[in-house]
Formats: structure tokens, sequence, C-alpha cells
């Protein structure tokens, strides 16, 4: 019987002593823990001197601005290649200015033939008036129907369209701007046939830079 009376107090206090050092573990990883999570930092602040400066301040506006002049310039001849393109998008250009041209040596040579042809029918129709004894150099005197019919018989009507059309082709052969603008949307590139279905540039008329140049001086600055 007594020895099982001191086994008790043993065993309680073997269970104290167990108790104390599983306690003395949890402090520590607590107190570890905090200073992970939590570390000593110091917090900096920067500082700057105030100066007069330039503000730049975004100005948000819906609307659609449009040109008030604006032209979409093509080549009717397309059978030539572009010899020279004069511009670049972005340029300002002037009434007039040369903007490109195609290459002009078959159509020159087109048009000089077609004079020739004029020329020779024109003769013709001097030797029927004057088988219908009529004075070629008194045109005013002869009756529009002869005058109509010697055209017919010479070919001169037929001669004098053709030599029109080569002329018109000859100066259509360079693209000039039709007012003062902003040359945009250059699709053509010298050595390459101008194509017939897109525009070769667009021409915006300055009128609409000038409003952009004074809405923002007036609001932006």
């Amino acid at each position: 019987m007594r020895k099982q009376i001191y086994r008790y107090p043993l065993a309680l206090f073997a269970a104290g002593l167990l108790a104390a050092c599983s306690g003395d573990k949890n402090e520590g990883t607590d107190k570890e823990g905090v200073e992970t999570v939590l570390p000593a930092q110091q917090n900096e602040v920067t500082v700057m001197t105030l100066k007069k400066t330039t503000f730049s301040h975004e100005l948000v506006s819906n609307g659609k601005v449009e040109a008030r002049q604006q032209a979409d310039l093509s080549f009717r001849i397309t059978s030539e290649p572009v010899a020279h393109v004069y511009v670049k998008n972005g340029d300002r250009v002037n009434r007039g200015q040369k903007l490109a041209e195609l290459d002009l040596f078959t159509l020159r040579n087109k048009l000089e033939q077609a004079e020739n042809s004029l020329k020779q029918a024109e003769l013709e129709m001097q030797d029927v008036l004057i088988g219908q004894g009529y004075a070629p150099d008194r045109m005013q005197e002869i009756p529009a129907d002869i005058v109509k019919l010697a055209e017919v018989k010479s070919g001169y009507g037929q001669s004098r369209a053709n030599y029109e059309l080569a002329r018109y082709e000859l100066e259509q052969a360079v693209l000039t701007a039709p007012f003062d603008g902003v040359v945009a949307n250059l699709t053509g590139r010298s050595f390459n046939r101008p194509d017939g279905t897109e525009p070769f540039c667009r021409i915006i008329g300055t009128g609409v830079w000038k409003w952009l140049l004074r809405y923002w001086k007036a609001n932006c600055r």
C-alpha cells in the first residue's frame, strides 16, 4: 500500500514539468513571429522646392472636326507608271503646286503623232473645199454643211478629236494641288502604275489647321 501512495505525487510532479517546458517554447515562438511580421522600420519623407512652371492640363472635348476644303486626287491616266512624287504626307502645298507626275515620254509622243495627223487632215480638207469651188482662207464665207462634209471626207473631224484627247491625257499626267492645304493619305509610289480604284493622295484645306491652332492657343496654353 505505501508504494502506490508515493507513485501519485511523482506523476503529478512530472506532468507539471512537461507543461512548464511546453509553455516556454510557445512563448518563444510567439516572440519570434512578432519580430518577423512587424520589423522595426523608419519612415522616410521626401521634400521638394516649389517653383513656378507650366502646368499641363488635359482638356477633354467630344466632337468632330471637318475641313472646309478636302479633295481626293487621282490620275485619270493609269497606263503609264509614276515617274516622280514631289511631296510626302504632312507637307504643306500651295494651289497649283506639282505633286506627282507620270512618265511623259509615251504621252508626248502620242500628242506629237496626233498633231501631225491633224495637220495632214487639215490639208486634205482644204483640197476638198477647193474642189467644191471655195477658198479655204475664207472659211466664214463657206456654208456650214459644206464645211461639215469636207471634215468628214478628209478625216479632219476625227483627227482633231484624237489631238484633243492626246493633249488632255498629257495635261492629266501631272497632278497639282487644287488649293492651299496639307498632303494626307499619300499611297502612290514612284515606278508603280497608279491605282485607278483608290485616290493617289488627299489635300486637306489649311482652314482646319488654323482653327485648331486658334483653339489650342485659347484653351490649352
